[in-house]
């Protein structure tokens, strides 16, 4: 597979580490702790696949506020990193209606979990 863009919009270092080691070697990953600087790296170059944490409380724009945003813009696949079992519950039904939402990972999840989900969603793309 041809590496592609990946956005991880995530508050925990920690997380953010692991996924830039496990995943640059075959993806080129850019790695953000807030959902506004998320919005200015999609504007400047979007990514082909966005994994979005949806509670992020030291960041000025959290996931869910940041996937409202993302509805306006170009249909990039996001991959939800939830710890609020089903996060869609936390969404508009509108709203969630139009998200490109390719899959939903619950925390905890295994790196190899998110590794098959980041493969589906690039070679399949957006569902629905």
């Amino acid at each position: 597979m041809t590496p592609k863009r990946i956005l991880l919009v995530e508050d925990d270092p920690l997380f953010r580490s692991l996924c830039l080691e496990v995943f640059s070697g075959a993806h080129t990953v850019v790695a953000v702790e807030d959902g506004v600087v998320a919005l200015e790296e999609v504007r400047r170059s979007p990514p082909d696949v966005i994994l979005l944490d949806l509670i992020m409380p030291r960041a000025r724009l959290d996931g869910i506020a940041l996937l409202s945003r993302l509805a306006d813009g170009p249909r990039i696949p996001i991959i939800i990193l939830s710890a609020l079992g089903d996060a869609l519950v936390h969404l508009s039904p509108e709203l969630a209606a139009v998200l490109p939402i390719s899959a939903i990972l619950n925390k905890p999840f295994s790196m190899e979990a998110l590794a098959r989900e980041i493969d589906r969603v690039l070679q399949h793309g957006v569902l629905g």
